[in-house]
């Protein structure tokens, strides 16, 4: 398949690019400084293109006769408003209807919704939430809201939990449609390359289309 890649040099970013090419999939990373991601997956395989996420204009040429858009964009804790992931998402969307495509997977994190039913720890309620993800949190929610709006979109929004580095692994992966898993034999975490590995999978799988996802890998029975 003929992926692009937004993000791709962040962490999570680069696991999808280096999962993608071992899995034989025509894979465009769009970034701010295309040096840096070269350096960060040296293959010759991947194809590399400087973006302007500035408007849809600015877009659109890279999108051309792709299959599947990946976002792995992301920001850093900030003490006042987060607007990248609406804003970004929008621009990525019209720059898609452009091109007439419709598949997208992209990154959120557990509990950006509210569910009583399902909620949070008292730390992530009290302690994280409001004081280091919160406006975050809020926006990767606002963003998950527009893609629902967004009816000729195929969607997939990931959510997984606090985030680490480490190895793909061949773990099983336990979801739910909403803001946490709570089946996950006592896991915390997830390592940033089992969600990308997660991320592929949901590509061609027709279970989370238009849905958002909380995910988490449990070791095997």
């Amino acid at each position: 398949m003929r992926l692009v890649v937004f993000g791709a040099s962040g962490p999570t970013g680069v696991e999808v690019v280096q999962q993608a090419l071992a899995q034989g999939h025509d894979v465009t990373a769009l970034v701010r400084d295309p040096d840096k991601m070269a350096g960060l997956v040296p293959n010759k395989e991947l194809k590399i293109e400087k973006i302007d996420l500035s408007s849809a204009d600015t877009v659109e040429p890279h999108l051309q006769d792709k299959d599947v858009v990946l976002s792995c964009l992301g920001s850093r804790t900030w003490p006042w408003s987060v607007t990248l992931y609406t804003d970004s998402m929008e621009v990525i969307v019209a720059a898609m209807r452009k091109n007439k495509v419709k598949r997208l997977v992209c990154v959120t994190s557990w509990f950006t919704t509210d569910d009583p039913s399902n909620p949070p720890s008292f730390m992530m309620r009290w302690i994280v939430k409001p004081l280091f993800l919160g406006r975050i949190m809020y926006n990767m929610s606002q963003m998950e809201q527009y893609l629902q709006g967004c009816e000729d979109i195929d969607f997939t929004a990931v959510r997984p939990p606090g985030l680490r580095m480490g190895p793909v692994t061949d773990m099983e992966f336990r979801t739910e449609e909403g803001p946490q898993v709570c089946d996950r034999n006592g896991v915390r975490g997830m390592c940033r390359a089992d969600v990308a590995r997660f991320m592929l999978s949901t590509m061609t799988s027709e279970d989370w289309v238009r849905k958002c996802v909380a995910v988490i890998a449990v070791p095997k029975k």
